[in-house]
């Protein structure tokens, strides 16, 4: 179902066009797993953006000008003032957790001197609007308040709001100057790519971790960005779906003044441009030197993509020869090449299943289930210590089945009310990660409603293991209230209470 844009637009901009809504992302880890760095002193206080607000601090909550149901936080850099104009960073967190991408990137717009602004209210696995209506808000407000750029607003998304970002962009011709997309690539497929970009449209900055079920689709995007001239660095660290950690966050700001330098939209520092190529020179060489001849090669390739004719990249150039004719090399490039294409296979076969769990009339065993997905044979290949890339690439298969049995497929078999269908997808998904607190309880929900008391008692239990479950939350679900008669279900109340 296409929808439609809200109707207050960004004055950078015309009225907002009919777009469809974003695209799926994969489910997100609680906020805390991902805390890496204490961030800057924070203001608590709640302000206006047309206040004096100070420089040099987190503000942690400001109430929107332009529409007062939008809140966010802002760092404006301790050298802010308005007698110049300022490079922007709009964060859009997929569950509107606005300091968590702050933390990353406040150290970096610090050093080179960006306003960081990040919604409380952007979201993915849903309609678009919500995330239209926090730019609209978070634009007015800074190009109202603040002495900014207009021709370098750079988005920041991840996972669902990074294929946001690219649909946002083009309602922000001129203005948007970069993109960071991490954990995601576009709103479609190869077709959209080919229409919509070219050596004309922002500059992206992807990252993606080794263990995310999206590393393959961003893998592709960088082959398919480089056939479409778009300039851009893929980045990948290792860790799985998540915003990227706080180096690769600073070399992506690092890259946005680089590629505004190469486009007339900074002015050229070329003592500045060594120094940062002497920087990550020495990065890949360390790399190199430590005998990853792959990872050397990947290093030097984008080295050399992102400082050419900046300076001197003829030392790169000629290690690359090198590299490219060691066997190693050329192995790597295949095996990856070959874990693509059944991960491609995989990915297939999971969607076939989880559209064919979506309409049976009763699900099959658990036994066959396991067989369609293949979760044995993942398991297997995950555990394999010979061959760590299509170890690697299994386990991202087994998140992949994770993600869909233990959030897409149950959501919307609760949604139409098969519980049967869903205690099934549920069950598998625990076969991956037993005690995961949202499959357990999910699966609790599903098991009450089929008449499985005590399947059900037993994976609330296993939720509450977790310390992640609200005793009142638990106490106002309906669908847990065939066990509200059972000891075991009062007992697990009282520890939720506690």
């Amino acid at each position: 179902m296409r929808r439609a844009a809200p109707s207050s637009a960004p004055r950078l901009t015309h009225r907002l066009a009919v777009l469809a809504a974003v695209a799926l992302a994969v489910p997100l880890a609680p906020a805390a797993a991902h805390a890496q760095a204490t961030p800057a002193a924070v203001d608590t206080v709640t302000r206006r953006i047309d206040e004096a607000l100070p420089a040099g601090r987190v503000i942690q909550r400001l109430v929107s000008r332009a529409d007062t149901s939008q809140r966010y936080a802002l760092y404006l850099p301790s050298s802010y003032a308005r007698d110049r104009q300022w490079p922007v960073l709009f964060l859009l967190d997929p569950r509107g957790r606005a300091l968590l991408p702050m933390q990353r990137f406040q150290g970096a717009a610090e050093r080179h001197g960006y306003v960081v602004i990040s919604s409380y209210n952007t979201l993915s696995d849903g309609p678009a609007e919500p995330n239209y209506s926090a730019m609209n808000a978070m634009l007015e407000d800074v190009q109202r308040a603040l002495s900014v750029n207009s021709r370098r607003l750079y988005l920041v998304g991840f996972s669902g709001t990074a294929r946001f970002a690219w649909d946002m962009s083009e309602q922000l011709t001129g203005s948007v100057a970069g993109i960071v997309g991490a954990g995601a690539a576009v709103p479609g497929g190869r077709s959209w790519i080919r229409m919509h970009l070219g050596s004309s449209s922002p500059v992206l900055f992807g990252a993606v971790g080794t263990l995310d079920p999206n590393y393959e689709e961003v893998r592709a995007f960088d082959a398919e960005l480089e056939s479409t001239r778009t300039p851009h660095h893929i980045e990948r660290f290792d860790g799985g779906h998540e915003w990227p950690p706080l180096d690769v966050a600073a070399r992506a700001v690092a890259w946005f003044d680089l590629q505004a330098m190469r486009r007339g939209l900074a002015a050229r520092d070329q003592r500045w441009i060594d120094s940062l190529y002497a920087d990550w020179l020495a990065s890949a060489a360390r790399v190199d030197s430590a005998g990853d001849a792959p990872a050397a090669a990947r290093h030097y390739r984008a080295l050399r993509a992102d400082f050419d004719g900046l300076t001197n990249v003829g030392a790169v150039t000629a290690r690359l020869a090198t590299l490219g004719r060691e066997p190693r090399v050329q192995r790597t490039e295949r095996a990856e090449n070959l874990v693509a294409e059944r991960d491609r296979r995989l990915g297939e076969a999971l969607v076939a299943f989880a559209d064919e769990l979506r309409r049976a009339e009763s699900p099959p065993s658990l036994s066959e289930a396991r067989r369609r997905v293949e979760l044995d044979a993942l398991r297997r290949e995950a555990a394999r210590t010979d061959d760590s890339i299509s170890a690697t690439s299994a386990k991202r298969g087994l998140e992949r089945v994770f993600v869909h049995m233990s959030f897409y497929v149950p959501r919307d078999l609760f949604a139409a009310r098969r519980y049967a269908q869903a205690a099934l997808a549920l069950r598998l998904a625990r076969l991956i990660k037993a005690g995961d607190a949202g499959a357990c309880f999910g699966l609790a929900r599903a098991l009450a409603q089929t008449g499985d008391t005590s399947g059900a008692l037993e994976a609330l239990e296993c939720a509450a293991a977790s310390n992640q479950l609200g005793a009142a939350a638990v106490d106002r679900d309906p669908l847990l209230a065939p066990l509200r008669g059972e000891a075991r279900y009062q007992a697990v109340m009282a520890r939720l209470r506690q």
